[in-house]
């Protein structure tokens, strides 16, 4: 089955915590990690590194590094919808902030830009608390890094 569209999803990691975001303007929108849609012929893992920045202004000193890839399916308006995910895993050396504001200013559909509301939570919450399927490839996560550490 062809893809509807390819995605690139990072699981950011400092100190045994995750890097997600809400939308303050979208309150309905769930809890997400950074990541986007892989542009054509582009490298899964340049759209990981140019996606995670575009989200959070953040230059990280290493690449991403890939975990895990499926088809994740959904309805939307009463279509199937089919994502080809790529997952990666970005370890991170802080400090940061436990908070920040970052503005989204090219999102997908080429809407206004997106206000994001950045913050760290426990890798053991991620399950429960990530939306939109996003937390599917925690368990691919490297010993240490992982919901289980």
């Amino acid at each position: 089955m062809m893809a509807d569209a390819v995605k690139v999803l990072i699981y950011a990691v400092w100190d045994g915590r995750l890097l997600v975001f809400d939308e303050p303007d979208f309150p309905e929108v769930p809890l997400q990690v950074p990541g986007g849609t892989v542009e054509a012929g582009e490298d899964p893992a340049q759209a990981a590194a140019r996606e995670f920045f575009e989200e959070t202004g953040l230059e990280p000193a290493s690449h991403p590094q890939p975990l895990f890839s499926h088809d994740y399916r959904f309805v939307r308006d009463g279509r199937p919808i089919t994502h080809r995910r790529h997952y990666f895993h970005l370890p991170l050396s802080g400090p940061f902030a436990e908070s920040w504001l970052h503005w989204e200013e090219t999102p997908f559909d080429g809407s206004p830009p997106i206000r994001f509301r950045l913050h760290w939570i426990a890798l053991s919450e991620a399950p429960r608390r990530l939306g939109l399927g996003m937390g599917e490839a925690l368990f691919a996560l490297p010993p240490g890094h992982g919901i289980a550490s």
